[in-house]
């Protein structure tokens, strides 16, 4: 897949969502979710005890993945859709830049969200696993990835976005990124969905494999500031 290096361009985005409706990508104060967001105490104690490893995520994608956006409201704690209990999950959404590329547009929905997972899902989750406090509060149940991309052939009329929810507990996300858990473990055990636009089309089949793009990738003349790491 061939990508624009920009930092994001702004698309119109279709209203979907396993946690919410999709906003257009955000400013950088906009990223994260706000206190008054969130309706439970447990969720509003986790936003201000883990605030400063929120900004941090957000700084991390924002200057280690310089060619995709961070969703308004993208980074939080957040339910799947549907959930009883009050299990929280780190959660980060992003908005994927790419070029339209024949061989992606001409995959099955369901390899193109294995694809992205792939690339930008398990990277995802290998930045929010550093979080060391994070990891290990209880009250944080587990991850989610919330992953956005243009649907092909879409561009030049009326542009819709594909989008792939993922939530996975921590033992199993933990599990799975030290090689103890197999992919189709981890796929069995997650909860997600994929979208087409509004449509939420269920849980398709969904592979994990290795791709080390966004570990290896350099953009040309990029420089990270000064004192920025990369964990992923």
């Amino acid at each position: 897949m061939r990508h624009r290096m920009s930092r994001f361009i702004v698309r119109r985005l279709a209203a979907l969502a396993l946690i919410f409706l999709v906003p257009a990508p955000a400013a950088a104060d906009d990223t994260i979710m706000s206190i008054d967001q969130y309706k439970t105490p447990k969720a509003r104690t986790l936003a201000t005890t883990h605030e400063a490893l929120l900004k941090q995520m957000r700084e991390e994608i924002y200057y280690c993945m310089p060619w995709v956006g961070v969703q308004k409201s993208g980074i939080g704690f957040r339910q799947p859709k549907g959930a009883v209990d009050d299990d929280r999950y780190l959660s980060v959404w992003i908005q994927i830049d790419q070029d339209e590329d024949a061989r992606f547009s001409a995959l099955p929905a369901e390899r193109r969200a294995s694809a992205m997972f792939s690339r930008y899902g398990t990277d995802l989750l290998r930045r929010m696993a550093a979080l060391q406090p994070v990891v290990a509060d209880p009250n944080v149940h587990g991850f989610s990835v919330v992953l956005s991309w243009l649907k092909p052939g879409t561009g030049a009329t009326q542009p819709v976005n594909e989008t792939l929810a993922l939530f996975v507990d921590k033992p199993t996300a933990l599990g799975f990124l030290a090689k103890r858990v197999s992919a189709p473990e981890f796929t069995r055990k997650a909860k997600f969905s994929v979208f087409d636009g509004v449509q939420d089309m269920g849980r398709l089949p969904l592979e994990v494999w290795d791709d080390s793009f966004v570990r290896t990738f350099k953009v040309a003349n990029y420089e990270l500031p000064k004192g920025q790491k990369c964990s992923g």
